[in-house]
């Protein structure tokens, strides 16, 4: 198949010992790559009760069969079992890592083990070494990056990963960062870096026939406005003023909605406030980050603006900016952050200014408690009621309550609180593929199951999670069929999702989570809740559950049913 290389390189890191294998097909059949079979293959090597800090849980970096070949689909997946929640984990990394993998032909790099002093891992053509770096041990990611980009695409942690921070993730060539602690397993490891670098163009199976779905795909991003006339010309920013006219914005840790300042974080006013220049993903036709000229810094997505800024009603641009700046630099997820001190400041019955930002930010990227994540940390303060997370992921900014569908999507999902496992925005909010009533859960669950399926489709062929907004089933069965040789028929990537989604649950059912972690923060539902906008009504949701778990082919509880796994071939 022209789309794999049917390469799977082991890194055991205790032995220093790499093993090359070749990838079982069967695998690629059934979960296509990417988020697919990273979930795989952690379900295979990993109990689903291991310690996410021990050194037998894997790191897994995954590519998918489109990927350097597709537009929007340069990216990786990196899957491990998380420590901030205990659940699987999957992220989709924008940047150019996964075309690198794909480019030194190696369809999944699977590291365990730890290594006797602080080491990275360098990728060249099929070859894997261990190499020491007690002299990056310490520094943070842009040095870091600076120091082995030559080298090849680099994916690395900082101080806060070093240190075990659950909320530290992986930062790919100073850009593009994740979430759910991976930057802490691999801190666990003693592991500083992936860098990768490769060689050999991948060719389309049918070229001509490629170009043409190639060219067809790029005229759907043009004719959708929220890519061609919102991303690609502000970036996520460009969600500001539309959330905040339809009042989705949280402020104050979830308990209130709305913010005085919405126009001056929106990607219109920051496009006239400063010089900018486009940070594009390679072969992506957006370019939805946005780089100042002036600093050279990329400016912050709409998960940051929210973070430091409408989550603590702080409206001073430049300390959001060096808020994201602190992130980037130390390895944190800026969503698990910024939801934190928003915590940390309604505890505290106060506001965080400027200045304790920057200083309360250095200190979790220096371990210290609230790094923990939000749940945990509530917990030691015996206020856990004030963490809004789901299952330990904290909640991003878009308020479910004004978005029904998406209060069932974060309930729902493998991660926590996650909204791009199934970014119910679109329909509900911007309308595609088609506007559904926000206010009403009524009919959602159907509608849910399918989006979560596409989701894991698209994170398994590794296409950006914008991509949802043009593309289907049906375009990426044809990609499939002429770019990777393989005959995937719409109905049949559909049931891949399906498959991954079920595995996943499976993992987390035996890693001791129930039907009651498929929850929200009881915030959520606070009085009210009968008039629209105002909060979640609690029968509603519930009822939407069960209709959500009728949908999946599991009981009453959560579980998958004995017909529904043979139906899907889990046994």
């Amino acid at each position: 198949m022209a789309g794999w290389t049917e390469k799977t390189v082991y890194v055991d890191l205790s032995s220093e010992e790499v093993i090359v294998t070749s990838t079982d097909e069967k695998l690629i059949r059934m979960y296509l790559g990417g988020r697919g079979l990273g979930v795989k293959l952690l379900s295979e090597l990993a109990d689903a009760d291991i310690d996410p800090l021990s050194p037998e849980n894997p790191l897994i970096f995954t590519v998918g069969p489109l990927t350097g070949l597709a537009p929007m689909a340069s990216g990786s997946v990196f899957t491990s079992k998380s420590p901030l929640t205990g659940t699987i984990f999957s992220w989709n990394m924008g940047g150019g890592f996964g075309r690198e993998l794909k480019k030194a032909g190696i369809d999944a790099l699977v590291i365990t083990g730890k290594a006797k002093r602080p080491s990275y891992v360098e990728v060249r053509d099929e070859n894997a070494e261990i190499v020491p770096a007690e002299e990056l041990w310490g520094k943070n990611t842009d040095v870091c990056t600076k120091a082995l980009k030559s080298k090849g695409s680099v994916a690395c942690i900082g101080r806060a990963g070093e240190k075990e921070v659950l909320i530290s993730s992986f930062v790919i060539d100073s850009i593009h960062s994740g979430r759910g602690g991976l930057g802490a397993v691999a801190g666990s490891k003693l592991l500083k870096a992936v860098v990768v670098k490769g060689e050999k163009e991948r060719l389309p199976a049918s070229p001509e026939k490629f170009k043409d779905l190639e060219t067809k795909m790029l005229k759907l991003f043009e004719a959708n406005p929220v890519l061609s006339k919102g991303l690609a010309n502000y970036g996520t920013p460009a969600l500001v003023k539309l959330l905040d006219y339809m009042d989705l914005v949280p402020c104050r840790n979830f308990s209130g909605r709305g913010t005085a300042f919405a126009d001056l974080f929106s990607g219109e006013y920051i496009k006239t406030s400063f010089e900018l220049e486009k940070e594009s993903c390679p072969a992506c036709p957006l370019g939805c980050k946005r780089r100042i000229k002036k600093t050279g810094q990329v400016l912050p997505d709409y998960d940051s603006l929210w973070a430091f800024g409408f989550n603590l009603e702080n409206q001073d641009f430049d300390s959001v900016l060096l808020a994201d700046r602190i992130c980037k630099d130390y390895g944190l997820d800026p969503v698990s952050a910024g939801s934190v001190l928003g915590a940390c400041a309604e505890l505290q019955s106060g506001k965080i200014n400027a200045r304790e930002l920057e200083t309360l930010l250095a200190g979790i990227g220096e371990g210290s408690e609230p790094g923990k994540g939000a749940r945990k940390y509530l917990s030691t303060r015996k206020r856990r009621d004030l963490s809004m997370d789901v299952k330990g992921l904290e909640l991003g900014g878009f308020d479910p309550r004004g978005i029904r569908g998406q209060s069932l999507a974060y309930a729902t999902s493998c991660h926590g609180g996650d909204y791009l496992t199934a970014f119910m925005v679109g329909p509900e909010v911007l309308g595609k593929p088609l506007l559904l009533d926000r206010f009403s859960l009524k009919g959602k669950a159907g509608i849910l199951q399918v989006f979560e399926n596409l989701t894991a489709v698209l994170d398994s062929l590794v296409f950006c999670p914008f991509s949802i907004f043009a593309i289907n089933e049906e375009l990426c069965s044809a990609l499939l069929h002429s770019g990777a040789g393989m005959e995937v028929s719409p109905a049949e990537l559909l049931k891949a999702g399906e498959i991954i989604w079920n595995l996943e649950r499976i993992y987390n059912l035996k890693a001791g989570f129930t039907r009651k972690d498929d929850a929200l923060p009881e915030r959520l539902f606070e009085a009210g809740s009968e008039e629209r906008g105002d909060g979640i009504p609690r029968q509603e949701f519930e009822a939407a559950l069960q209709d959500y778990y009728r949908y999946r082919g599991w009981n009453k509880d959560g579980v998958p049913s004995q017909g529904k796994l043979r139906e899907l071939g889990l046994g």
